[in-house]
């Protein structure tokens, strides 16, 4: 869609909130990246669900409400496709050269079985089809299978290569995988391989940031042990997963609280990339707080800026400045039918600007999709099947805040 007035926007939102979700609605991105393909499927299968005609047997006052539904339906249907222009183009900016990092994606989470290492490999293979060069990374060194969601039931080499020097570099365990991603798997199968020790560490945490390629996607355990944490630490973009289950998402806050105490705690450590002076006064403030055995309460970290206010003001700047560059990304999957991602975002988002003082971003939301399923069965990446038109749909809207 082209350029659009604030109040002609505002019609779009109602629509698309009935044609597709309130979450989209609440999506510039995602509206104006509409096509007749994605309003037309969507608008048939509201049909199906709300056509008068369908719902014959029901009682009438719920038949009446069916077709008042399926009146806004069709409405916002001929809304959404009379005011659709011809599709724009996505932009996304240009790769960087030869010379510089990859950016690195990490997603994350501290609860199993949420579709971390399923939405990994989709999204990588996603990201090599719009022409970055791209490499996905299998991090979650206990339990490594993002090779599978890739295709691959075998690997030749794995990271474990590389951590015992088997190989001097990641990149000669890259293999192909035929959808255009190079991967770098792993293999939990060894003794202690989710338990890497701290040089070994940062020997790793230096390749991946020496790997030559646009973009890495990198797959994190399900823990908050701390070489994850690090791991999550080191990119540039952090995704913190999770479902709309209670259980889910207070372990992604938990996951998130304990990041940052992470990243406060080697504030000043050999795998920190703090660059500044050292600051005595404030190390030792961060590391009461943290080590606290009430965790100070709630209010923890506001407590800790008051107290290096008091004792260490010099160290201020430092700790504020730590505190704004921990932005995560919040990412809600699974969702059911009809079903918002919303209330568990916002919880988390509330609870981490009040007791963290952090600032967690929405990255957005992906249905539980059938084909996800199916595919991973099948050991075929869901985003190369034809039916994936919506998914590869949400991922692009998705990728515009992390490229």
């Amino acid at each position: 869609m082209g350029n659009i007035e604030r109040p002609e926007f505002h019609q779009l939102q109602q629509a698309c909130a009935y044609l597709f979700s309130p979450d989209h609605a609440k999506n510039p991105a995602f509206i104006r990246s509409l096509d007749a393909g994605m309003i037309k499927q969507a608008f048939r299968k509201k049909a199906k669900r709300y056509h008068p005609d369908r719902h014959s047997h029901e009682g009438p006052e719920l038949r009446l409400r069916r077709k008042e539904r399926f009146i806004r339906i069709k409405e916002s249907y001929e809304l959404l496709s009379h005011t659709l222009k011809p599709a724009a183009v996505v932009s996304f900016p240009t790769p960087p050269g030869p010379d510089k990092r990859p950016r690195i994606i990490a997603v994350g989470g501290a609860k199993g079985g949420i579709g971390k290492s399923l939405f990994a490999a989709n999204l990588a293979i996603f990201l090599a089809g719009l022409g970055y060069r791209t490499v996905a990374v299998d991090l979650d060194l206990g339990g490594a299978n993002l090779h599978l969601y890739m295709g691959k039931p075998r690997l030749k080499k794995t990271i474990n290569d590389f951590l015992v020097k088997k190989a001097d570099t990641l990149s000669q365990l890259i293999e192909p995988t035929g959808y255009g991603v190079d991967l770098i798997g792993g293999d939990s199968t060894c003794l202690g391989a989710g338990n890497i020790g701290f040089a070994r560490k940062l020997k790793l945490l230096k390749a991946i940031r020496k790997l030559d390629a646009d973009v890495v996607v990198a797959d994190l355990g399900g823990d908050t042990a701390f070489n994850v944490l690090d791991f999550f630490l080191t990119a540039d973009k952090g995704i913190v997963m999770t479902t709309s289950e209670p259980a889910a998402y207070l372990e992604a806050y938990a996951f998130i609280k304990v990041a940052l105490y992470r990243k406060l705690a080697r504030m000043f450590g050999p795998e920190s990339f703090y660059q500044g002076p050292g600051d005595p006064a404030l190390r030792r403030l961060i590391q009461e707080v943290i080590a606290s055995a009430d965790g100070e309460g709630p209010s923890s970290i506001a407590h800790l800026r008051t107290r290096v206010r008091q004792e260490a003001r010099s160290g201020l700047g430092i700790l504020d400045n730590a505190l704004s560059r921990f932005s995560p990304f919040i990412l809600v999957n699974k969702l059911r039918e009809n079903e918002s991602g919303l209330p568990p975002v916002r919880r988390i988002q509330d609870v981490s600007s009040r007791t963290l003082t952090v600032s967690v971003r929405h990255l957005g939301s992906l249905p539980m999709e059938p084909g996800l399923e199916t595919s991973a069965r099948t050991l075929t990446p869901f985003v190369t099947t034809p039916q994936s038109r919506d998914y590869r749909n949400m991922l692009s809207t998705l990728s515009q805040q992390l490229i």
